[in-house]
């Protein structure tokens, strides 16, 4: 199973309004096994379904760059309440644990992952901390081409510069630039790497 425990931090007082509706607004989206529910004000819990939601709810929390991210991987007691608040288990005392590890790192993407092997994490923090900061330093308007593309679907170029008013060269140069299709394709790496880590 895949816990993820976030801790948002909001650069100001003022941002804090628009901020949670932006994290609202990305979280919503992740497929979940119990929806991500806020704890506290500093403690946001979710279950993504399968490892494949894991990384993507990862990289939308990265891409926000205002929250510590901490993700565990382990058992929890089944069968797994509709509520994040009544979860319990390994995964979620590692999630808990990974969180407080991001808030004392260092780094410009502060993301940590327990799975109860060091070296394993250590590996995994590498790779969704060099994803992380990927997504993070796109522009608007490379955002505005990726969030319109469906993974694995052809032909959509056209579309997509219809919508917003462009050329299909403008699209195919922002899916270049933001580095798209590497990012698929790691994602699918990191996605085997945390189902190895949950079945041992």
């Amino acid at each position: 199973m895949f816990i993820l425990a976030l801790s948002p931090k909001p650069r100001s007082v003022t941002d804090v309004a628009a901020a949670t509706e932006a994290l609202w607004a990305q979280l919503d989206r992740v497929p979940t096994l119990a929806p991500f529910t806020a704890l506290s004000g500093q403690l946001v819990l979710g279950v993504p379904r399968d490892a494949s939601a894991a990384v993507d709810a990862v990289l939308r929390c990265a891409r926000l760059d205002f929250c510590n991210i901490g993700l565990g991987i382990g058992s929890l007691y089944e069968p797994v309440p509709q509520d994040a608040e009544l979860v319990e288990g390994r995964a979620q005392r590692r999630a808990l644990g990974a969180l407080e590890d991001a808030g004392h790192r260092g780094g410009r993407v502060p993301i940590c992952v327990s799975t109860g092997d060091t070296e394993r994490d250590s590996e995994l923090e590498g790779l969704l901390r060099l994803l992380g900061e990927s997504v993070r330093s796109r522009t608007s308007a490379e955002w505005a081409v990726v969030d319109l593309l469906t993974p694995g679907v052809r032909g959509q170029q056209r579309a997509i510069a219809e919508a917003l008013d462009i050329t299909p060269q403008a699209v195919s140069a922002a899916i270049v630039r933001a580095g798209y299709d590497d990012e698929m394709r790691a994602r699918g790496g990191v996605k085997r790497l945390l189902e190895l880590a949950d079945s041992q």
